[in-house]
């Protein structure tokens, strides 16, 4: 089980809870439940919170060590993570000060739950949601680059333990010819192939035989060229939806200019 697959496990649970602590609030304020039932559902939204916050803190410990551990850098969905994660924190904290003690602002805290589990529901949709999407439930890990690390020690702390194998370039003539295809269609538009000038993007003649691509200033290697295809820098768009043949064919085009 990868550190991906775990944690996507997790959040989908802390989702169930989260939408569980919604149904009894809404049966406890919006039916006026019986005082022998509001009872009981009070002290389950209660244990439904506790809960939750532990998988939350579990599942935020397993993203900051992976992103201390593998030092990656943040693409803007990674970003958006972290700013939808910030407010459900802040707004769990307003919650319990409205419910423990600021009294008078007890009716808002109502509203603030309904946002908490909205909020939580598209946190857990793009992360965990987009995880399990893409890799087909943990079965294709092309995308998971938490493979090459483990969780070690009673802490759960994150470990590399692999490093990801060199990606082969292809070199027969209908891999190349499906790239220069695939190039003319989605890239020669911004980027010229025969020259090192600037059109929108930079000119890419010569890119693999470079020792940094031009932007990035990342190493010129076919794993560097597929990181900027996944998550590009400045104007340039992601194509993500580029399947891996797709990618090991633009590579293929780009290694003969």
């Amino acid at each position: 089980m990868t550190i991906f697959f775990l944690k996507s496990m997790l959040s989908l649970l802390a989702l169930v809870l989260a939408a569980y602590g919604m149904y009894t609030m809404f049966e406890i304020v919006g039916r006026q439940a019986a005082a022998d039932q509001a009872v009981r559902l009070k002290r389950r939204h209660r244990i439904s919170g506790y809960v939750y916050v532990l998988l939350f803190v579990l599942v935020s410990y397993l993203c900051v060590g992976f992103l201390a551990a593998s030092k990656a850098e943040f693409s803007s969905r990674t970003a958006l993570h972290v700013l939808l994660a910030l407010a459900i924190i802040a707004l769990f904290i307003v919650k319990v000060l409205f419910v423990r003690r600021y009294r008078q602002f007890y009716a808002h805290a109502r509203t603030i739950g309904t946002l908490l589990g909205i909020l939580t529901f598209a946190l857990v949709g793009m992360s965990a949601g987009f995880y399990l999407t893409v890799s087909r439930f943990g079965l294709d890990r092309t995308e998971d680059k938490s493979v090459y690390y483990s969780l070690r020690g009673p802490f759960l702390a994150v470990r590399q333990v692999a490093v990801p194998s060199a990606m082969a370039i292809r070199t027969d003539r209908l891999s190349i010819a499906r790239g220069r295809t695939l190039f003319m269609s989605r890239c020669a538009a911004c980027h010229d192939p025969a020259s090192t000038r600037t059109i929108v993007g930079p000119g890419l003649k010569g890119l693999l035989r470079n020792p940094v691509l031009p932007v990035s200033k990342r190493p010129a290697t076919p794993e560097s060229i597929r990181f900027q295809l996944r998550q590009p820098m400045g104007r340039m768009p992601s194509f993500a939806y580029l399947s891996e043949d797709e990618i090991a064919d633009l590579i293929a085009y780009l290694n003969t200019l």
